[in-house]
């Protein structure tokens, strides 16, 4: 979730706020349609998402990048979304380590090397667990399409209730605007939207319920995480890609750790995530 630095509540009038909308309007019919295509056409949309999202991270964590540091990160970006999208797992794997290991040499002389080996291996982990998770099937686009409403819904009402209605701050350290009243609105509809999409992807109640909730929580956390970063960095925003938002990384932000989470669900038990696949 993009936040503004702006303390204080923010009412429907104000620009940030529209700019978001709109920014909604133009991409999320776009996201949605690639995501029921699936297939190549997700994957090279991932994969353009992802050489942003590394590009933006490099520019915001080390300064005094060489032109050599944007390469790597954002080879291993796309390289990671595109062998996902050949079912090549083991090759994604060797290709996810060698190039946060590259990442890390380079940085190394510059000094706190563990940024790179953060957010190389972060944001390839991601874009190759969600291409894997889509697939072409349609048990795939009830996986992708369970974690996109639960991590959306979490994400969009936690901004609004903290943005609008405001109350005590949850992180002030992270964003002034965050808020406990945001926390718990993002967790309630995450659920809630987890339990709409139940009957269709194929869930019980109850397990629709046990998953929804780590994953909104996830959502929530990783919103927060990357804003913590981003005050470590003294960024206001990770890139300017988005109006309204900031960068893809912000805009982002909160379904990265629930695509994790997704990922080592279904891992850890085959099966029980929609679709039976990571």
């Amino acid at each position: 979730m993009a936040d503004s630095d702006r303390p204080g509540r923010r009412p429907p009038g104000d620009p940030v706020f529209l700019r978001r909308v709109l920014s909604a309007l133009v991409l999320g019919p776009i996201a949605l349609g690639l995501t029921v295509i699936g297939g190549h056409a997700f994957a090279i949309f991932i994969a353009a998402f992802a050489a942003a999202m590394a590009w933006e991270w490099v520019r915001m964590s080390d300064k005094d990048a060489p032109p050599r540091a944007f390469s790597i990160a954002t080879g291993t970006a796309v390289g990671a979304a595109l062998l996902s999208a050949q079912g090549a797992v083991e090759w994604t794997l060797f290709w996810i380590v060698a190039g946060t290991l590259a990442a890390f040499f380079d940085r190394r002389p510059r000094g706190r090397a563990w940024e790179s080996v953060v957010g190389v291996a972060y944001v390839g982990a991601t874009v190759a667990i969600l291409i894997s998770m889509r697939g072409e099937g349609l048990e795939g686009l009830k996986a992708v399409a369970f974690l996109l409403a639960v991590v959306w819904a979490a994400d969009t009402f936690a901004y609004l209730v903290g943005s609008w209605i405001g109350g005590p701050k949850l992180l002030p350290a992270a964003s002034p605007n965050k808020t406990w009243a945001g926390l718990l609105a993002g967790l309630a509809f995450g659920v809630v939207a987890g339990l709409l999409l139940a009957d269709w992807v194929g869930l019980d109640g109850r397990l629709a319920l046990a998953l929804a909730i780590p994953t909104a929580v996830a959502a929530v956390v990783g919103d927060l995480l990357m804003s913590l970063a981003k005050r470590r960095f003294g960024v206001k925003d990770a890139g300017s890609l988005i109006p309204g938002h900031g960068g893809v990384l912000d805009r982002v932000d909160a379904l990265m750790l629930a695509t994790l989470l997704a990922g080592a669900i279904s891992i850890a038990s085959p099966g029980l995530w929609p679709g039976g696949a990571a």
